[in-house]
């Protein structure tokens, strides 16, 4: 039974065809952009001790159960947290690209991604590269840093850091709203309700590209600004399953059958991993080229991306769709936090360098003072040019 459209559910329920008032937040996507902001902040932190993944400062100092745990987490996340940030944003774009046309929304992304992405790649990554290499010994000056840049012996500092998020972001958001200029979106009228199929596409088209990608690009491969290109199919995809979604008004409601196939899929492809990983010759194969573990991992990747993303913004809008002061406050903050993270993480870590203590109780330490130096800092900044800029509304939590 697919429940009665409320003003809050109009974005991803409504047609784009609906002359109606704009609708007013989705409050169970801004509770979902929380958790999953302060998740990656965690996640960071994690990685500054070792856990799987590259950070631009680490100690490697968790024991290995502990590494174990935190990598497990990581890796889940990475297959489904990112990308849901995706499916979000597409479906955050339908209202926008609509309301302001093609051209200027085309604008509107190029300024509000493109100048943050090139400040931090060009100013805050770098200057963290450097902190990092100063905490290991190195003595070279700030400004010797960037000569060695400029004269480029070590073009690979400079990063985008946790902004490649964005730098997916702003390239699917342009080539989408190209797309939707040169056609632009049919009426949903006899659309049809989300099926199986939509999902079963969106799943192979991630596989498949994934594999390919990956013969070329895999998993944590160095690349120029660090834009994690074996990402960019899950991403792209979600984001164009999001607006679609967004036009069809698909996600007003997910139908109990087509909830129930996505546990049944989620779990099954956590048991097809666990067998692969048992048969495998051994963890690197899975991360790119011609072995069929890498071919099998982008299976997984596909159907363990749209699935859980599924059943997560289900249950949300289901169950989450609340929020009180505190709430609005950490939604306003989150895109925030989640470009304050590096120089929180780092300088925190830094701090902690020093002090006698396990790794683990400095990831205990670090993870939640992070998490809430960022929001707060985001807060903060939000409320200063409130200030200054009078009652006119900031931007989104996450750009869309």
């Amino acid at each position: 039974m697919v429940a009665p459209r409320s003003p809050a559910t109009a974005v991803e329920g409504r047609p784009v065809d609906d002359e109606a008032a704009p609708p007013s937040r989705l409050i169970y996507l801004d509770n979902i952009k929380i958790v999953l902001t302060a998740g990656v902040i965690a996640a960071h932190a994690a990685m500054t001790y070792g856990a799987v993944g590259t950070w631009v400062y680490e100690e490697s100092s968790l024991s290995d159960v502990t590494g174990a745990v935190l990598s497990g987490f990581v890796g889940l996340g990475v297959m489904f947290g990112l990308g849901l940030f995706f499916l979000m944003g597409g479906m955050l774009t339908t209202a926008p690209l609509r309301q302001r046309g093609p051209r200027r929304f085309l604008v509107s992304r190029i300024g509000r991604l493109g100048l943050p992405l090139l400040a931090y790649a060009t100013i805050v990554w770098p200057v963290l590269r450097w902190l990092s290499d100063r905490a290991e010994g190195d003595t070279q000056s700030l400004a010797g840093f960037y000569r060695a840049e400029l004269a480029g012996t070590r073009w690979q500092s400079l990063g985008t850091g946790p902004l490649w998020f964005v730098a997916i972001l702003l390239v699917v958001s342009v080539a989408w709203s190209l797309w939707r200029w040169a056609r632009p979106a049919p009426s949903s009228a006899g659309a049809g309700p989300l099926e199986l199929r939509h999902l079963a596409t969106t799943a192979a088209v991630i596989a498949a590209a994934t594999f390919l990608v990956r013969i070329w690009f895999p998993v944590n491969s160095p690349q120029f600004l660090d834009v994690h290109i074996w990402m960019w199919p899950q991403s792209a995809a979600l984001f164009v399953l999001g607006a679609k979604a967004s036009e069809r008004g698909w996600l007003a409601a997910l139908a109990d059958d087509l909830r129930r196939d996505c546990r049944r899929a989620a779990l099954g492809a956590v048991a097809a991993l666990a067998v692969m990983i048992v048969l495998s010759s051994g963890p690197d194969a899975f991360k790119g080229g011609w072995h069929w573990e890498a071919a099998g991992f982008a299976g997984f990747e596909g159907v363990f991306s749209v699935s859980v993303s599924l059943i997560v913004l289900d249950r949300f809008r289901r169950r989450h769709a609340h929020q009180g002061a505190l709430g609005r406050t950490l939604a306003n903050a989150a895109y925030g936090a989640f470009v304050a993270q590096g120089p929180v993480l780092v300088l925190l870590a830094l701090a902690l360098r020093t002090a006698s203590l396990a790794g683990d109780v400095k990831f205990l330490l670090l993870a939640p003072t992070s998490v809430a130096a960022s929001f707060g800092l985001a807060a903060l900044a939000r409320a200063v040019l409130r200030r200054r800029h009078g009652s006119r509304q900031p931007p989104a939590a996450i750009p869309a």
